[in-house]
């Protein structure tokens, strides 16, 4: 007993906040929203008194009015109550489309939010996430929410309205026998009570299972080219099958305490009304009851009936909605990256870094030490290269420079100011990426440039494409600058790709540039012409270059040399090379001779 009446402390206070977090996006649309509420309970309201004014005009019938009066008085009783139909359809119209622009325009800015929540999550808490899940917080939680908010609420208080209007009636015609109709109702609250807490948790582990799945379906899709090369379509589809079996089962398990509340729901009816017949007609043969006034009640409690075996599976509706709910407040609730505005955003470095001391692990992996002691110093306009192993730490400096983590230890300088007192947009702004594997966006071209100056102009982009030695592919193609370049960009090659990244880096002006093994991976021909692309946006920025190649790095002013997390040698290629028994010097007779 003591565990029941826990469970539903936790979930009534579970339920008020979920209330308060629906009505914090209703609240800018309550011009829309309130009157939409005013129609619904005058409908509710027209409904009720439509059906005791049809039992009235039943009552006097069967209570033996008849003659020509009683006929005149019945057309006029006809057409009164399609007067009343129809007022409350042109009420209704109204109503629903007043909800459907309060709820969609709420759930478009939940939406918006919650989207927006998850952009703007710090790389450490993206990485312990999936992308399947995040999206199915957005597809699958949201429109289970928007369910909830254009047909559950409403219909809720629609049934809340009319169902305190014929209680109200019914107790003005007979309270004896109002009392023991109502005598019912508290057993049905209590299961409400009980039901509702199981439903809900297994509601919301049901939501987790279809993420689960969801998962599985965007990554096989991202990954479709490795899908089909190992063809192992038939493992794909085993993994959805499992994940969602597992939905499945808790789904139907869901079912169970739901089938089960609305089954005693019908059944509890069922006899009450029997219960109910049986008295009502003993009062009515001692005359404590009138046939007119019995006619009403009658009328009146089918319509209290009714209701109430709408409130079972509406509240079983609104169950697995507040499951999801749970989900999206729960994304809602993670901490972003620091906001900040536009002011100071535009102000360009003159790129001098340093990097002194930095020890770091990542958040998943806190024994294992990414970086130990790490310091690199560059002055405005130098080229700095990374070299070293897989592993060794180099694209975890160029995270930290970009501050998509912070170091345990150490400190990161730009001019000499620490990064840690810059705004995340200033810092950015002035940084820009060519990675090795470029993934452009599914739109066209000039949209893909224009990725590193949102407010580029036409010229500005074609300049910037012809520096990246792009414009000639760009306008062979058929659709020029408009040409769509696919998922990730699949319908260009590699090269194709590169010089694209590279005219959005040239694009975006940066005053540090960060190449990641930007040629490793082109042809002959595609490397020549993206080095040359290279040398071009290289010019009067600092840039640090992490290589595997050898070839790319020998004219940089400095090279680092890395294994394990620290730097092993430092130096220019020539004093690297003269170096006996040096790491870069062995590399460099593999490579280069």
């Amino acid at each position: 007993m003591a565990e029941e009446r826990a469970s539903k402390k936790l979930w009534d206070r579970a339920a008020w906040k979920d209330a308060g977090f629906f009505l914090s996006y209703l609240r800018p649309h309550f011009n829309v929203f309130i009157p939409a509420l005013i129609a619904l309970a005058v409908t509710g309201g027209m409904t009720v008194y439509f059906i005791k004014e049809l039992a009235a005009v039943a009552g006097k019938g069967l209570g033996g009015a008849k003659g020509p009066e009683w006929l005149v008085e019945l057309d006029r009783s006809v057409w009164f109550l399609v007067c009343i139909v129809a007022a409350q359809a042109v009420i209704a119209f109204f109503r629903i489309m007043l909800f459907a622009k309060a709820s969609e325009r709420a759930l478009a800015a939940l939406r918006l939010d919650t989207f927006s929540r998850i952009i703007r999550l710090p790389m450490a808490t993206l990485n312990q996430r999936r992308v399947g899940e995040l999206a199915s917080r957005l597809a699958n939680d949201v429109e289970a929410m928007r369910e909830t908010l254009v047909v559950t609420i409403p219909m809720l208080i629609r049934h809340t309205v009319m169902l305190t209007l014929c209680l109200a009636l019914i107790l003005n015609m007979s309270v004896k026998l109002s009392l023991f109709m109502v005598g019912t109702i508290p057993l049905v609250i209590v299961l409400v009570a009980i039901f509702g807490s199981r439903i809900r948790k297994l509601t919301r582990k049901a939501q987790d299972n279809l993420a689960a799945s969801q998962v599985v379906v965007d990554e096989s899709l991202q990954s479709i080219v490795s899908v089909k090369a190992f063809r192992n379509e038939a493992h794909e589809m085993a993994r959805y099958d499992r994940n969602l079996g597992e939905y499945l089962r808790t789904v139907i398990r869901a079912a169970v305490p739901r089938a089960s509340f609305i089954a005693f729901v019908i059944f509890a009816f069922s006899v009450a009304l029997i219960c109910v017949t049986w008295f009502a007609m003993r009062m009515l043969n001692f005359g404590e009851i009138g046939r007119e006034e019995l006619t009403q009640f009658a009328g009146l409690s089918g319509m209290i009936a009714s209701s109430f075996m709408q409130f079972p599976e509406l509240i079983a509706q609104l169950q697995r909605s507040l499951g999801a709910t749970e989900r999206v407040r729960e994304i809602l609730r993670e901490q972003t990256e620091a906001e900040d505005g536009e002011q100071n955003a535009r102000t360009r470095f003159r790129g001098e870094i340093e990097m002194r001391g930095l020890n770091f692990a990542y958040p998943t992996r806190p024994d294992a030490v990414v970086l130990r002691d790490f310091t690199l110093c560059a002055k405005a306009g130098q080229r700095i290269a990374l070299v070293g192993p897989s592993g060794s730490g180099k694209s975890t400096c160029i995270s930290l420079l970009f501050r998509f983590y912070d170091p345990n230890n150490g400190e990161i300088r730009i001019d000499g100011q620490p990064v840690r007192d810059m705004t995340l947009t200033t810092l950015r702004r002035n940084l820009a990426l060519v990675p090795q594997e470029v993934l452009l966006f599914g739109g066209s071209i000039q949209e893909n440039i224009a990725y590193g100056k949102p407010d580029a102009t036409e010229e500005e982009i074609i300049s910037a494409a012809r520096k990246a030695n792009a414009h000639d592919f760009i306008t062979g193609l058929t659709g020029g600058y408009q040409t769509l370049v696919g998922d990730r960009g699949t319908q260009l090659s590699g090269g194709q790709r590169q010089r694209i990244a590279i005219a959005r880096a040239i694009l975006a002006d940066p005053a540090i540039l960060i190449l990641d093994e930007a040629t490793s991976s082109l042809d002959a021909e595609s490397e020549r012409l993206v080095q040359d692309a290279l040398d071009k946006l290289m010019e009067n920025r600092t840039s640090i270059i992490i290589a595997h190649r050898l070839s790319t790095v020998r004219r940089c002013d400095q090279i680092l040399v890395m294994s394990g997390g620290s730097i092993l040698e430092r130096g220019t290629h020539d004093e690297l090379v003269a170096k006996p028994g040096g790491l870069y010097g062995s590399l460099a007779k593999l490579q280069l001779e």
